[in-house]
């Protein structure tokens, strides 16, 4: 069975990885007759890097995501109504997950700070807050469980996602052909790594909002 913890590499501080140590030269010892005979030297640090954000690696395409949480809720409901600032918040609130490392037994505190955010981005892309939805006790519930859900997948650090985290970390990423982290598309892999990390908390946030615009409806229909 896979490990229901995540696996640190001991010695790398959780705000780091592992890349391919070289030096200016792209040798990762003295003599070798690397590839490529140059590179950006990081055997001082011995191959330690900071991690590069996922999520907001391809910030476009993240933020696209929303599109499907206000599809067929009417009412002008609209992603493209989310104004920058906020669409480079949405970005940086996810990524935090993995570069501070949360813990998924401690992570109270930011699945609040994303049921937040994600309340800010209804509001601007409906007019609507959670509150006016009628949805803040199914939010607290439901939503808030999709969220642990993908605290989860972040924390547990399996393979494929730190080998994406590494390649795209990694300043010789393109030369280190060799490693075991390469990757020859990286940007199709981080486009099908973010939306599968986020398909649940999206698709239930989207389907709480439909249910909420169609109780919305048929009120006033009764009300007719």
């Amino acid at each position: 069975m896979p490990s229901m913890h995540p696996r640190y590499e001991e010695g790398v501080p959780k705000d780091r990885c592992r890349v391919r140590c070289c030096n200016e030269e792209g040798q990762e010892y003295p003599g070798q007759r690397a590839p490529f005979p140059f590179a950006t030297p990081t055997a001082k640090a011995k191959g330690l890097v900071k991690r590069k954000p996922v999520f907001g690696c391809d910030k476009e395409f993240t933020y696209s995501l929303l599109e499907s949480v206000f599809q067929d809720v009417g009412g002008g409901a609209d992603y493209e109504r989310l104004c920058e600032r906020t669409q480079r918040l949405w970005c940086r609130t996810l990524d935090r997950c993995d570069l501070e490392a949360i813990d998924f037994g401690n992570c109270d505190e930011y699945v609040s700070e994303l049921l937040s955010l994600c309340d800010s981005i209804t509001r601007e892309c409906t007019g609507w807050g959670f509150a006016e939805w009628g949805l803040v006790e199914d939010v607290s519930i439901e939503l808030a469980k999709a969220w642990r859900h993908f605290v989860r997948l972040v924390w547990m650090r399996d393979l494929e996602w730190e080998d994406l985290v590494r390649c795209i970390s990694d300043p010789n990423s393109d030369l280190s052909v060799d490693a075991e982290y390469y990757l020859s598309e990286p940007a199709a892999v981080v486009k099908h790594t973010v939306a599968s990390k986020l398909l649940v908390p999206l698709q239930v946030w989207g389907l709480l909002l439909r249910a909420a615009a169609e109780t919305q409806a048929s009120a006033k229909k009764s009300y007719i």
